[in-house]
């Protein structure tokens, strides 16, 4: 990860209808950074899959989730995170093998089950795109 500038944080309640905010957030921070419209889609897909299984997958204990965008130079690290640490590993290899093949291929770096204190992050950079 690179040397921090701004943290853009988002918290989002567990609601599909919320998502499309998630994807504009992604866009607009992702446009900041100086990326491409091409790799701005990107982002909005991987950010959708994302919040898509933490919504289908709920809460007990939480009633929303955040979303981090860390804007570094030339580089965008997003993490996802919640109260809710049972949440740790939300996607499974065998029933979100799509998902996870999706998110691995739109994003430079993925930590989907770390020992880190968020649920998830990943981060897209410039100059893997140039």
């Amino acid at each position: 990860m690179s040397v921090v500038k701004d943290d853009v944080e988002l918290v989002l309640p567990f609601k599909a209808e919320y998502v499309s905010i998630a994807r504009l957030a992604s866009a607009g921070v992702a446009n900041r950074v100086g990326f491409d419209i091409e790799v701005i889609e990107d982002i909005k897909v991987a950010v959708s899959e994302v919040c898509n299984k933490l919504i289908s997958t709920g809460s007990q204990v939480a009633s929303s989730y955040k979303i981090t965008f860390r804007i570094g130079k030339g580089e965008l690290d997003i993490i996802f995170d919640c109260p809710d640490k049972s949440l740790k590993c939300i996607f499974d290899e065998k029933n979100d093998e799509l998902s996870l093949s999706i998110i691995n291929a739109l994003m430079d770096k993925v930590e989907f089950c770390s020992e880190k204190d968020f649920l998830l992050a990943m981060s897209k950079s410039i100059e893997e795109n140039d």
